[in-house]
C-alpha cells in the first residue's frame, strides 16, 4: 500500500529526493522502480532494529577504529522484496544520522553499484551555498574538520589523500572557526560531513572498496554540530576548485568578530564547544601516532611477502631474478628449530626439536599438492634434556615429551645441545635459513642454553612461518602451529612436543611456500585467486593490497636478498652446488 496520502508533502518530497540520489549515484533507475520513498516512515523502531544488523559487534584489528566494514549475510525479513526494503531501512537509518549503516545495507545489495563517474561530475557541481565570506554557516550543518579529512588514513588510496589527490576533480566548501588560544592560535577549517562523504563514495566506487565514516563512538568526530547555548558556528571562507585555490583561501580567513567570542555563549555551550574542539586536536595527534604505526606495518608486510619469495626461490618453486649473481646461493639447508621450556621457570629449557631440509634431495622431486610430496625429504630430530625430564609442562598446555612421532627421542645432557647445533648449523654443506614459528621467543630459549644463532657464519637468514600465514590470509592475528597446519589440510598430532612441532612448522613452511606460489602463478594467468579471511564478516583494512604492503612485486620479483639476522657477509662459493 503506498504511504503517498499519510505523510506531509514536505517530508515526501525528502523521500523521494534520496530516491533520486541514488538513482543519480547508481546510474541505475530501474532498480527503483516501485520504490516507496517513504514507507519507512511506517515502520516503528523495534521494527527497524530487528532488521538492521548489529554493526556495533564489530571492531577494526587496526588503529583505524574500525573505519572498513563489510557485512555480509544481512538479514532482512521480508522475502517478497527484499531490496526494496533494504533501500527503505537505508532511508530511515540516513534520517537518523546512520549514514555509515545504511551505505553498507545499500553496498549489501548485489545490483548496488556506485557509478564513479556520475560521482566525479556531481562532486564538482555542489550548489552554491549562497553565503559571502565570513556569513555564519547554516544551523544544524554538520561539519568534519579539514585535519580529519587529512588524516583519514593514508593507506587507503594514498593518493588520493595528498593535497593535490584531494582537490582533484572536486569541490569543497570551506568554513573556518576562530579557536580559543588554549586550544589552537589558529583558525580551526572545516568541510561539510556530505561532501567528505561524497569523497569516500567516489573513492569506493573507482576502487571497488569500502571506505566508511566509522560506526560507534568515532562517528561523532565526522559529525560535527555548532552553535550550541550561542556559541560561535563556523563562517564561511570559500569554495575551492584546486590545491592551489585551498593554499590561497587558506590566507585569507578574516579576522575575529566579537561574535566570535567564545564567551558569548552559556556555560553549557562554552563547556561543549571545547570539548568537541579538544576531540579534534587530540584526534590529530592520535592520526600522526597512526600514520607511523601504519608505516611499520607497511614495512613489515613488504618484508613478509619478500622473504616468502625467497623461500620459494630457496625450494626451486621461483626462478631467481635479482641482478647479483651471489645474491641467492644455489642450495640452502632449512633448519627448524622448536624449544620447549618449563611453564614455571623459562630458563630451564627441557626439550628441543630440530627439523631439517637440504634442498638438493628436493632435485626432481614433484612438490605435490601443497607441497606434501616433499615433506619425506624432513630429516628430524628431538633432544630430551636428560637434566630436566621430570619438569613437564602440565597447566597452559600438555607436554608429551615422550611421544615423538618422526623418530627416535635422544636424551643427552643439556651441555652437549649447543655442539649438536653447531654440527647441525655451523658445519652445514650448505647456507642455512633458519625456520621458526615465533621466532623471537625460541631465539632465546637458545640462548638459555648457550647458544647464539647470531654469531652462526652459516646462517643467511630467519623465516617465521607466522609471519608467511599472516601473509597468505593477509591478516595481522597470531597464529598457532596448529591453525596454519589446519589452514594447509596438515593432519597433526602430538603437539608441544619439540620435535613434532619442528616438523610441523617445517611442513607448514613447505606448504604454504608452495600453496602461495601456485595462486601467484593463477593470479599471472588471470585465474580468479580468492584470498582467504579469518572472518567472513569483517574485513580489516589490508582489503587494500597494494596500499597495505601485502603485495611484493608480482612475478618480476623475486624478493630480492636474503635479509641475515647478524651483520656479516658470506661467500656462497665455500658451499657446494647442487
Amino acid at each position: 500500500m503506498s504511504t503517498n496520502n499519510m505523510f506531509p508533502a514536505e517530508e515526501r518530497e525528502a523521500d523521494e529526493a534520496f530516491i533520486e540520489q541514488l538513482v543519480a549515484a547508481t546510474g541505475e533507475p530501474d532498480l527503483f522502480k516501485g520504490i516507496d520513498p517513504s514507507f519507512w516512515r511506517s515502520l516503528d523502531e523495534e521494527t527497524i532494529e530487528q532488521m538492521t544488523y548489529d554493526y556495533d559487534q564489530y571492531d577494526s584489528d587496526d588503529s583505524t577504529g574500525g573505519m572498513i566494514f563489510n557485512i555480509r549475510n544481512l538479514e532482512v525479513r521480508d522475502s517478497t522484496s527484499p531490496h526494496r526494503l533494504n533501500l527503505e531501512i537505508a532511508s530511515q537509518l540516513i534520517k537518523k544520522d546512520k549514514t555509515s549503516k545504511a551505505r553498507a545495507i545499500l553496498e549489501d545489495m548485489p545490483e548496488f553499484k556506485l557509478n564513479p563517474e556520475k560521482l566525479e561530475k556531481e562532486g564538482l557541481m555542489w550548489k552554491e551555498t549562497g553565503l559571502e565570506r565570513g556569513d555564519l554557516s547554516p544551523e544544524g550543518t554538520e561539519f568534519v574538520s579539514w585535519k580529519m579529512v587529512r588524516g583519514y588514513p593514508e593507506m587507503f588510496a594514498k593518493e588520493m589523500f595528498t593535497i593535490e589527490g584531494l582537490h582533484k576533480n572536486r569541490v569543497w566548501d570551506i568554513y573556518y572557526l576562530h579557536q580559543p588560544k588554549t586550544i589552537h592560535p589558529k583558525p580551526g577549517l572545516f568541510v561539510p560531513t556530505y561532501q567528505f562523504q561524497h569523497m569516500l563514495d567516489t573513492i569506493n566506487a573507482r576502487l571497488e572498496i569500502n571506505l566508511t565514516i566509522p560506526p560507534g563512538k568515532n562517528e561523532a568526530k565526522f559529525r560535527l554540530g555548532f552553535g550550541d547555548g550561542n556559541t560561535p558556528r563556523p563562517r564561511f571562507l570559500g569554495r575551492t576548485h584546486s590545491a592551489d585555490e585551498f593554499k590561497d583561501l587558506c590566507g585569507l580567513v578574516p579576522r575575529p568578530k566579537p561574535e566570535d567570542d567564545i564567551q558569548q555563549g552559556t556555560e553549557e555551550g562554552q563547556a561543549k564547544l571545547i570539548s568537541v574542539l579538544k576531540m579534534i586536536s587530540n584526534s590529530h595527534k592520535k592520526t600522526e601516532k597512526a600514520k607511523k604505526n601504519a608505516y611499520k606495518r607497511f614495512e613489515a608486510h613488504l618484508a613478509w611477502g619478500h622473504g616468502l619469495k625467497r623461500t620459494q626461490c630457496y625450494l626451486g618453486l621461483r626462478e631467481h631474478k635479482t641482478a647479483e649473481a651471489t645474491a641467492q646461493p644455489s642450495a640452502v639447508r632449512f633448519v627448524c628449530i622448536d624449544v620447549e621450556a618449563w611453564e614455571k621457570n623459562p630458563n630451564i629449557i627441557t626439550e628441543v626439536g630440530v627439523a631439517i631440509l637440504d634442498t638438493p634431495n628436493l632435485k626432481d622431486m614433484a612438490p605435490g599438492e601443497n607441497g606434501q610430496s616433499w615433506f619425506e625429504a624432513i630429516e628430524a630430530r628431538h633432544f630430551w634434556v636428560a637434566e630436566y625430564t621430570w619438569a613437564q609442562n602440565k597447566k597452559y598446555v600438555k607436554g608429551c615429551p615422550e611421544n615423538f612421532d618422526f623418530g627416535e627421542t635422544e636424551v643427552v645432557q643439556g651441555k652437549h645441545v649447543p655442539e649438536t647445533m653447531e654440527t647441525i648449523i655451523d658445519n652445514s654443506p650448505y647456507p642455512v635459513v633458519l625456520v621458526f614459528h615465533e621466532s623471537g621467543s625460541d631465539i632465546k630459549f637458545l640462548e638459555a642454553i648457550k647458544y647464539n644463532i647470531y654469531k652462526a657464519q652459516s646462517v643467511l637468514e630467519i623465516i617465521d612461518i607466522k609471519h608467511m600465514y599472516q601473509y597468505a590470509v593477509r591478516s595481522n592475528k597470531q597464529p598457532s602451529v596448529s591453525t596454519v597446519c589446519e589452514f594447509l589440510g596438515i593432519q597433526t598430532k602430538n603437539l608441544h612436543n619439540a620435535g613434532n612441532d619442528a616438523v610441523y612448522t617445517l611442513q607448514a613452511m613447505i606448504g604454504l611456500a608452495a600453496k602461495q606460489r601456485e595462486e601467484s602463478l593463477k593470479r599471472a594467468r588471470g585465474e580468479g585467486v580468492q584470498v582467504p579471511r579469518i572472518s567472513q564478516h569483517h574485513v580489516p583494512f589490508a582489503e587494500l593490497v597494494e596500499k597495505e604492503g601485502w603485495t611484493s612485486g608480482g612475478e618480476d620479483s623475486d624478493g630480492g636478498r636474503p635479509v641475515r639476522p647478524a651483520q656479516f657477509e658470506m661467500n656462497f662459493s665455500t658451499y657446494a652446488p647442487v
